[in-house]
């Protein structure tokens, strides 16, 4: 019994059209921007490391206080800015 190999198909789903340097660097800074917009938009969804300690303890005061988690995160930061005199709203001085 003889096998025939089986022909490799690529799927149109990958398919993409040539483009230019320029196009390219165009669709880069293009996407960066979307980025960047996003982040700008909707600070909630930036991800962050902390370790896992740190993290239950934040949490464990933020418990104490009645406050949620986030709330308390903010007012560490808004205090933290404040002292170095900054804007939280427009990250200016």
């Amino acid at each position: 019994m003889e096998r025939k190999p089986k022909e490799k198909e690529v799927s149109g789903w990958y398919a993409q059209k040539q483009v230019t340097p320029e196009e390219m660097a165009a669709q880069m800074r293009a996407t960066e921007q979307w980025y960047d917009k996003k982040q700008r938009l909707n600070y909630r969804t930036v991800p962050l490391e902390i370790p896992g300690k740190m993290m239950l303890s934040l949490g464990k005061m933020a418990m104490e206080r009645g406050v949620t988690f986030s709330e308390f995160i903010e007012g560490i930061l808004d205090s933290y800015l404040k002292g170095k005199k900054i804007s939280g709203r427009k990250g200016n001085p």
